[in-house]
């Protein structure tokens, strides 16, 4: 898969004061793919996504390879991270309310993503591509301020803006978690349409088994079980993707088992699977060494028997 949209290889990711957020993860997006990540809160989906756009914060450490389109992001100039911004990979925010400025109008937001590259938007472009994501009369309300916007019509410009160059990959970090769950769905269908790879971070299972192709899961940085997404979600292999599937509550189920326990801290040293603590399947081996991932699953006891 030599022209993958994005190929994450042996990612490294410590933050200053010793925390660990991604550890050896090898992953790759091909091209027309909707991938998503899911995983609990400080699994690493966020910082692997600031590694992809090269947002990492001032003292954040990164090693191993991430390439997009084929072109080297770890040790990446200022300058040559600028340029694929917008027009290799796009980005869509996990609020759309914050991410606008309400001093500025919506129509001056999705315009910045030519004028970012010192640009010129051509005529009509900024309104056809907002009336694309389902905006209607949308050359009069690209003239409004934010808060006359919905959530989900700003989330919908926003994606315009990202997908404004028809980038190879957008990326897209809890783009519906500021969203009601009705509208959701249909922001995610039209963030999939227009985009022509999708790196997904979401929480929501039940979105991820319907619009990505495939579906990776994080646990203390590392990824333990990827393969297609709806056949992961109904039949989790790994022990801690079963218990993030029950985790989620199901009409007449009653209420979903917690999980006991808590995930590894950044800065805490893991020799073997990070999952250990919580698992009830777990074996001697399983602290002492992290298990390779086999067949889709970083397990010993499953992957490996």
């Amino acid at each position: 898969m030599s022209g993958a949209a994005l190929r994450v290889s042996e990612l490294e990711v410590r933050y200053p004061g010793g925390g660990h957020a991604v550890r050896g993860l090898d992953l790759v997006v091909a091209p027309g793919e909707t991938f998503a990540l899911a995983g609990e809160s400080g699994c690493g989906k966020t910082t692997l996504a600031r590694a992809v756009l090269g947002l990492l914060p001032p003292g954040a450490r990164c090693s191993g390879s991430i390439r997009v389109g084929g072109v080297e992001v770890v040790g990446a100039s200022r300058r040559t991270l600028r340029s694929m911004r917008g027009i290799d990979v796009g980005y869509v925010p996990q609020d759309p309310v914050t991410a606008f400025d309400p001093l500025r109008r919506v129509g001056h937001h999705v315009a910045q993503a030519w004028r970012a590259h010192r640009r010129t938007p051509p005529p009509g472009a900024v309104a056809g591509l907002v009336a694309e994501m389902g905006i209607p009369e949308a050359a009069s309300r690209l003239r409004e301020r934010p808060h006359q916007w919905s959530g989900g019509m700003l989330q919908r410009a926003a994606i315009a803006a990202a997908v404004a160059h028809r980038p190879g990959l957008v990326v897209a970090d809890e783009p519906t978690s500021a969203l009601d769950a009705d509208l959701a769905g249909s922001v995610l269908a039209t963030l999939r349409a227009a985009s022509r790879s999708l790196l997904l971070i979401s929480h929501d299972l039940a979105l991820i088994a319907e619009h990505a192709d495939r579906v990776g899961v994080l646990y203390g940085g590392r990824l333990v079980e990827v393969g297609d997404a709806a056949e992961v979600l109904a039949a989790p292999r790994h022990p801690y993707t079963a218990a993030l599937v029950s985790s989620v509550p199901k009409p007449g189920a009653g209420l979903p088992k917690p999980l006991p326990g808590r995930p590894p801290a950044p800065a805490e040293a893991v020799a073997g699977c990070a999952f250990v603590t919580r698992c009830a399947l777990a074996k001697e081996r399983c602290a002492a060494e992290p298990p390779p991932t086999r067949d889709g699953v970083a397990c010993w006891v499953v992957g490996h028997g």
